[in-house]
């Protein structure tokens, strides 16, 4: 599989395990409002994001992925993952990210989840998110390592392929 799809996995997948407990919440509709509004709803969600610790997760899910990937490809020098590395522009992607907050969240729902994550609840949920991430990923990873073998066994006992 090329590198390059794999990478392109790795940030998509980063991507959907960081948001998935702020985008849990409803999709609200979007009201006209005035620039200055705009402004703080943006404000705010940045705020959100440093709140939840979002940029520190990101940098340590990417760094677990990719050590994941580079177990894969041990041929690959390490220059060329240092190179990929240092590439990687976090703040890039949460400026990516902010968007997406801002198009299904309300300023509103946006300040509830800063109450909520400035919550003793909230500190709480952000100190464990990250090994929740972590293990979760494993137990997908192991997942989907035990349906691909259940997948070839039964494509070879089938006789579409031959190991």
């Amino acid at each position: 599989m090329n590198i390059k799809i794999l990478i392109s996995s790795l940030i998509l997948l980063t991507l959907t395990t960081l948001n998935m407990p702020a985008l849990a919440q409803s999709v609200t509709g979007t009201p006209a409002v005035t620039k200055s509004q705009e402004t703080e709803k943006l404000n705010n969600i940045k705020e959100l994001l440093v709140i939840t610790g979002t940029k520190a997760q990101l940098k340590q899910v990417m760094g677990q992925m990719l050590g994941s990937i580079k177990s894969q490809y041990p041929q690959v020098p390490q220059k060329v993952w240092n190179t990929f590395m240092a590439e990687i522009n976090v703040d890039e992607v949460i400026n990516r990210i902010i968007p997406i907050y801002n198009k299904y969240m309300s300023n509103e729902d946006i300040k509830g989840l800063i109450s909520f994550y400035k919550s003793p609840l909230g500190r709480r949920t952000t100190s464990v998110l990250p090994q929740l991430t972590q293990e979760s990923m494993q137990v997908g990873q192991q997942y989907g390592i035990e349906v691909g073998r259940r997948t070839l066994q039964k494509l070879e006992a089938e006789g579409y392929i031959r190991r």
